[in-house]
Order: C-alpha cells, then structure tokens, then sequence
C-alpha cells in the first residue's frame, strides 16, 4: 500500500479504535511507525493550511476536548473530506466506507461509529464534522487517541 492517504486513513481508524491493549500501550509511549509520518504531516498541514486552524487550538483535543472554534471544525471536516468519507451532499460522514482496507479487528469499531454518528447532518458540513466527532468520542473510548496524529513532529 503507497498511497499516503490510504496509509493516513489506516493509521488513523487503527489508532482511534484498537482494543484496550493500544490503550495501555498509548499511555507507556506513543510511537507512530516511520513510514506513516510523513503522509499523516502532508495531510495534517493540508488541512491546516486550507481550514486556518491552529496547531495550538488543535492540541486541546489532547485532553479530551474536541475544539469549537469555526477554524477547527473545518480542520476536522478536511481530515475527513481528504480520507473520501464525507457525502457530498449532506456533508453527513460515512466511516464504513474505509471497511475495505481496514483490517479485520477494527472493522466492528468502524461499524458500530457509524451506526451510532452517521445520522447527524447539520447546514454547515464543517459543523457535521464536528458534531460527528464529538458523536465519536461519546461513542467509543479509543477515539481520543485521534488526537495524537495532530502533534506529530
């Protein structure tokens, strides 16, 4: 697998909901794999530059709270715009489109995000960004480890 998108898409679904083993793991050290840095930093600072949030504003999530701010919903939004799960139309976010190159031991967690989040539809896709995020992080207790691709050095 080449594709620097493909690769960000698996690394991020694998961190936000592995079993509670990443979780122990996540708490010793986080250490994201070599190869994966350098596309999940090309699409990080894609969204920086195109939502102008800040990378400050973005590491709040760290402590479990998902940033409010306009520029941060549409940082949020372009992670997933970029990754090809957010429908055009109703800017609604549809997960269990990445099923097909996730590995099986995430595929229930991708589900069941879905099942639970993809209702949610808002005028503004960078708020159905948002508002899905939070869905997430209500839903599933791994997905704050998100938040760790944001301070990739």
């Amino acid at each position: 697998m080449n594709n620097p998108v493909a690769i960000f898409v698996l690394l991020t679904v694998y961190i936000v909901l592995s079993a509670p083993i990443l979780l122990f793991i996540l708490q010793q050290s986080f250490e994201i794999p070599e190869r994966y840095k350098k596309p999940a930093k090309m699409l990080h600072e894609i969204c920086i530059a195109e939502s102008g949030a800040s990378e400050e504003q973005l590491r709040t999530c760290l402590d479990g709270t998902v940033p409010s701010d306009p520029a941060a919903k549409c940082y949020i939004h372009c992670l997933f715009d970029k990754i090809d799960v957010v429908d055009e139309d109703t800017g609604r976010i549809w997960l269990d489109r990445l099923l097909y190159i996730l590995p099986d031991d995430v595929k229930e967690a991708v589900t069941h995000l879905t099942r639970e989040c993809n209702h949610i539809e808002t005028p503004d896709k960078c708020d159905t960004a948002y508002e899905t995020v939070k869905c997430y992080f209500n839903a599933h207790d791994e997905v704050i480890k998100f938040c760790h691709l944001l301070v990739l050095e």
